[in-house]
């Protein structure tokens, strides 16, 4: 279960944040630019510090933890990827940093399920944007997180490349059901991923829960466009 209660002041912008997860699910935050939504996953992670509140991982409280204790893996929108080590050297990178043996049926197994085994001896530099975003997910799954926070991870793809990737988040949903925090401003993406879904605005959460609901119950004030957009998947749907 993860508890957050927290406020970040950048002045004059203040995230005002508080909501709580308590089973494995796919969660969406979908808002527009500059709705906070990146600063809350950084907060989550450890990379930044709330001016007040906690964060609460099942029951322990790990406001003031190091990312590295935390067991929340944070996925950023350039992937990180080491460019100085091939793709398998970046899949098994957790298990050389904390000096474990490496589980190779379980690395495998990922290997497999996202469709990487051609990749493997390929430095990142020379891969697509699709193919590094499906070696970023299979490093952040071989950590067994926790929690997994994806920052707008099918941003800069073009259409085609993020529907397919979109097969691959359902994959990681579907079998491997860590528990994630996506964000996002593209309604398609939230309908066509989450589980739940919040919705922040200028700092604030205005909604809540099931897409569906969202769909049939907007709450005041929502952003046009994203109804619209959500109003054309639901016809897409039928």
């Amino acid at each position: 279960m993860l508890e957050v209660r927290l406020t970040k002041r950048y002045f004059p912008f203040k995230l005002d944040i508080s909501f709580s997860i308590n089973k494995e699910t796919y969660n969406l935050i979908l808002g527009p630019s500059g709705s906070g939504k990146s600063l809350t996953l950084r907060l989550i992670a450890g990379f930044e510090r709330p001016d007040n509140g906690y964060i609460k991982l099942n029951g322990r409280d790990i406001t003031g933890f190091p990312p590295e204790r935390r067991n929340i893996v944070y996925l950023p929108q350039d992937l990180g990827l080491f460019p100085h080590l091939s793709v398998y050297e970046n899949i098994i990178y957790t298990f050389k940093a904390k000096r474990e043996k490496v589980n190779k049926g379980y690395v495998n197994t990922i290997i497999e399920k996202f469709r990487i085994a051609d990749l493997l001896k390929r430095r990142p530099t020379s891969l697509s944007g699709g193919e590094a975003q499906r070696v970023a997910l299979a490093r952040a799954l071989v950590a067994k997180p926790k929690i997994l926070l994806l920052d707008e991870p099918l941003s800069y793809l073009d259409f085609h490349i993020k529907f397919q990737l979109m097969a691959f988040l359902q994959l990681l949903k579907n079998e491997f059901s860590p528990t994630v925090i996506h964000v996002t401003h593209d309604p398609i993406e939230a309908f066509k991923l989450a589980d739940y879904l919040f919705i922040l605005e200028d700092g604030r959460l205005c909604f809540e829960g099931d897409k569906y609901d969202l769909f049939n119950n907007p709450p005041l004030g929502f952003g046009e466009k994203i109804v619209k957009g959500l109003k054309i998947i639901e016809s897409l749907r039928g």
